[in-house]
């Protein structure tokens, strides 16, 4: 994959849907999945925009904490 192939796609993504509501595209390093979503909703809701953003953000982590908590008890 290119690194701005999830960026490409979105700006498709966002031509096609006339009713903007906020889009995110992280692309973090190594090889970790890019974390993309468009949200289509006219009233561009900003509240719903950020804690979307902040709760798939902390799921992230936790789910990356998790693994390198694993990791480190396999070491010991």
């Amino acid at each position: 994959m290119r690194q701005s192939e999830p960026f490409t796609a979105m700006a498709e993504k966002i031509e096609r849907n006339p009713e903007f509501g906020g889009a995110v595209v992280i692309v973090p390093p190594g090889q970790e999945e890019a974390m993309t979503w468009l949200i289509v909703d006219e009233k561009g809701d900003t509240l719903r925009f950020w804690l979307k953003l902040k709760t798939d953000i902390d799921a992230t982590i936790q789910r990356l904490d998790e693994r390198a908590r694993a990791q480190a008890a396999w070491q010991r």
